[in-house]
């Protein structure tokens, strides 16, 4: 009978253990987030993290949301923060990607005109008029 209390605690001391371990490494990644780690809320030893109380403290939620969006969904706090972001981005790359292509074909067309002007004046011909001068 004692062996099996022994047993009994034995693994409730490991559990117990297990939940701190990885409420503590939980903490320590909120921690690396710049400003959150004065917002974490107070907690028990051997008791796990409150996803509750983190999404009550609006910008401790929100600091987790922008900068660590993998822990916000693993705590259940994600709020799609991260993939507006990404959409955001992805569609200021597109406008930049099509704006450097409108650039470049803008500079070819400029090229040509002035090719085109170059010549005009070696042969002696008005670009106004077609006409060459002096005639």
């Amino acid at each position: 009978m004692e062996s099996t209390l022994a047993t009994r605690i034995e693994s409730a001391f490991d559990a117990a253990e297990a939940v701190e371990l990885e409420a503590a490494q939980i903490e320590c990644r909120i921690c690396q987030i710049a400003g959150a780690d004065r917002l974490l809320p107070r907690r028990q030893y051997g008791k796990p993290i409150s996803a509750a109380s983190i999404n009550a403290n609006l910008t401790l939620s929100a600091l987790i949301n922008r900068s660590d969006p993998k822990l916000a969904a693993y705590l259940g706090i994600q709020n799609g923060q991260a993939q507006a972001q990404a959409a955001a981005d992805a569609e200021r790359m597109a406008a930049a990607e099509r704006l450097q292509a409108q650039t470049i074909e803008l500079q070819q067309k400029n090229q040509q005109a002035a090719a085109i002007r170059q010549q005009a004046a070696i042969s002696g011909i008005n670009p106004l008029t077609g006409r060459r001068y002096g005639i």
